[in-house]
């Protein structure tokens, strides 16, 4: 049994080569065109470039990042919103979800009828915060309410823009 199996892989390995079909495939490789060789990208020459220590940040020290930077004298001279105090009721919502629905007036002045889009009333006087921007209701008149809103500047100074709340009509 060992000698037929010897006997049949010899035979299968005597099969496997065949030097007629080798020798043609290496004439025919060696008949394909030679492709010429690809040409060298060109480099431009380096010119270093002279360091002028007065006009440029040292290289050995990592830039700082802007919003970490010192604030200018001018900042300081800036208009800010009130500091630490707690939020109220309608500094919750943007403007464009509440809507002036009336006034109240009496002895002491008109009181504004302002209406969240979640479906509650709420009474504000003059000096009450409401919207998103740090707004401060600064007059109330029978068709209107006027707020001082906060806007940041990006350069850690706020502008100040008057914003209006016209008495809309309910459906």
């Amino acid at each position: 049994m060992r000698v037929l199996c010897l006997l049949t892989g010899l035979l299968l390995l005597t099969a496997c080569i065949d030097d007629k079909d080798l020798s043609h495939y290496v004439a025919e490789v060696k008949a394909r065109p030679v492709a010429s060789p690809e040409s060298h990208l060109v480099t431009k020459e380096f010119v270093p470039e002279r360091y002028h220590p007065d006009a440029k940040r040292s290289p050995f020290v990592s830039p700082q990042p802007e919003n970490t930077r010192k604030q200018d004298d001018s900042a300081a001279a800036c208009e800010l919103p009130a500091g630490e105090r707690a939020a109220e009721d309608l500094e919750r919502y943007s403007l464009d979800n509440l809507s002036l629905r009336g006034t109240l007036g009496d002895r002491r002045g008109l009181t504004a009828l302002i209406h969240a889009q979640d479906g509650v009333t709420h009474l504000v006087e003059i000096g009450q915060r409401m919207g998103l921007n740090f707004g401060e209701v600064v007059g109330i008149t029978a068709n209107e309410l006027t707020l001082k809103e906060y806007i940041p500047d990006g350069r850690g100074c706020w502008e100040t823009r008057k914003t209006q709340l016209v008495l809309s009509e309910t459906k």
